[in-house]
């Protein structure tokens, strides 16, 4: 009678739901946004719940519903050992790999499932009590990193406003034809100079290309800052960071970078003056605009990245990888499509109506290394990664032919591209094409190492003035001060320019600054240099 009475409270499989969407949400918090992460939430609580009332109503016992309701959601959310087992053998992408994984899977779950099993274990409280503790351990981290991380970002957030809104830029009377503005960054573009020296790539014809379309290209220009997360902001709000992010030293998380990249100084200055801004999307989650005037992406679909990245770590994700479906899941194909469509999509965007501040964001030549020169599509076999420098998982040599492939490929792409938008456009527009940091071959992206600092602060950096004067322009021009000579020369600002410094920030650490400006000039060492 006493065991009838004290019922036991079921609450594992509703927990492991959670845990199923919040765990992979808490790695990415700080850039996916939040209301991203309710819909796959409901979703799966109403999966669990009719799963759980189903099997209650049939089998009229509800710790065995709930024991059978968790061993589903562990199969359902197999992607994760999957995931594994690609790291290990390029078999497990077959459909006969694929076959062996969910089976490797499904049986051993099917069997603990089975009533025949459940029947006899002689203490179900005790294993009901055991998942109940363990789905509240498990849930513990990620829902603690997960509100850590909507706090601290929050606040941060808050002060990067606050400072924002203390720079106040003056602009003269409306031109009469305001510019278009395209602002196209090609991730990981190094200089000229550089290539050929190092890399043994002579980039002159597409230098030359440039400077007969009338751009300026500054031979000497350097980064202000190794990682996109840096560079962008910093270029987009005309000012070095520890203005902004001094007090975040202790922290990586990106939501200072985030803001200050999707709501800008000169996003906020052009749109006061009356321009339509207009943005590409990318690969990279933290240069995706989607509150932009006009924001062009691939083809509509009713999956986010996020809930395409839930589904990828589901049984739909290892159907997808072995046989071969199109999820909508970061990828090397999605990747792939992802950089044509903005590539060609600059080509259209002219015949939108001005004025407008246009912002592209291209991960090319940038990893991972999937174009050939000719633009043929060979993705590596490793599993999809965009680990760039010292975490590149490949070769120093593996790194350098990839990467010449695809700035070559990157040329002829953005040749027609340039050419277009100079055809197209109903008044001369101001471009600036920009490497938001050069290539990592020799380069550690976890610890400052001074042995070939050259190759990451080196950067492409071009412009093109609709009345051809650069006398503002210099050669060792650095990204800090690009918007800074455009308000200048086309809206009667006046903003001094900013001494050109490079600083080192390592992935862990990125809100911590070593100036580097001395040491990016010396000769590189690069014997004896391997990526991991």
């Amino acid at each position: 009678m006493t065991n009838k009475t004290r019922r036991i409270l079921v609450i594992h499989p509703f927990l492991f739901a959670l845990y199923s969407v919040l765990g992979i949400y808490s790695q990415n918090a700080s850039q996916v946004p939040r209301g991203w992460i309710f819909r796959p939430l409901i979703f799966l609580f109403l999966i669990t719940t009719l799963l759980y009332i189903f099997l209650q109503k049939t089998f009229k016992n509800h710790e065995y519903s709930g024991f059978v309701t968790t061993l589903f959601l562990n199969w359902m959310f197999m992607g994760h050992l999957y995931r594994f087992l690609l790291e290990q053998s390029s078999f497990w992408r077959t459909p006969l790999g694929g076959f062996c994984a969910f089976m490797l899977v499904s049986l051993p779950l099917g069997f603990l499932a089975s009533k025949w099993v459940w029947n006899r274990i002689s203490n179900t409280r005790l294993i009901t009590t055991f998942l109940n503790i363990a789905s509240l351990v498990l849930i513990a981290y990620p829902l603690w990193i997960t509100i850590s991380t909507f706090y601290t970002g929050h606040s941060q957030t808050q002060l990067i406003r606050e400072r924002q809104a203390q720079f106040e830029i003056s602009l003269a009377g409306p031109s009469q034809v305001p510019p278009d503005i395209y602002l196209i960054i090609v991730d990981g573009y190094g200089r000229a100079d550089f290539l050929k020296d190092i890399y043994g790539y002579d980039n002159a014809q597409f230098i030359e290309f440039l400077e007969e379309k009338g751009f300026y290209v500054a031979d000497q220009a350097r980064s202000n800052y190794p990682l996109t997360q840096l560079s962008l902001p910093s270029l987009m709000n005309l000012q070095y960071l520890d203005e902004y992010t001094r007090e975040f030293g202790g922290t990586d998380n990106l939501a200072p970078a985030y803001e200050l990249i999707q709501h800008s100084t000169i996003r906020r200055v052009l749109e006061d003056r009356g321009y339509q801004f207009v943005a590409l999307t990318s690969a990279t989650l933290l240069t995706q605009i989607r509150d932009a005037d006009v924001y062009l992406s691939l083809e509509n679909n009713d999956l986010n990245e996020f809930e395409a990245l839930l589904l990828s770590t589901s049984v739909m994700g290892v159907a997808a990888e072995s046989w071969g479906f199109d999820l909508p899941v970061m990828s090397y194909e999605l990747h792939r499509k992802y950089v044509v469509f903005s590539l060609d999509k600059l080509s259209e965007v002219p015949e939108l109506p001005g004025p407008k501040f246009v912002f592209a964001h291209i991960m090319l030549p940038h990893p991972p290394f999937m174009f050939d020169r000719a633009g043929n599509f060979i993705p590596p076999e490793r599993p999809y990664v965009t680990w760039d420098g010292s975490l590149f998982p490949g070769t120093t040599e593996e790194y350098q032919n990839g990467y010449l492939e695809q700035v070559i490929f990157l040329n002829q792409k953005l040749t027609g591209m340039i050419s277009d938008i100079l055809a197209r456009s109903a008044n001369p527009p101001i471009i600036i094409l920009q490497g938001d940091h050069g290539p990592g071959a020799f380069y550690n992206v976890l610890e400052l190492d001074t042995a070939c600092l050259a190759e990451r602060y080196s950067i492409l950096n071009a412009y093109y003035f609709p009345d051809g004067d650069y006398q503002q322009l210099y050669p060792s021009i650095t990204p800090v001060n690009s918007f800074r000579v455009v308000l200048n020369q086309y809206f009667g600002a006046e903003l001094d320019l900013l001494e050109d410094r490079s600083y080192f920030a390592g992935w862990l650490s990125p809100y911590v600054y070593t100036d580097v400006t001395d040491q990016i000039h010396l000769p590189c060492n690069t014997s004896g240099r391997q990526a991991p």
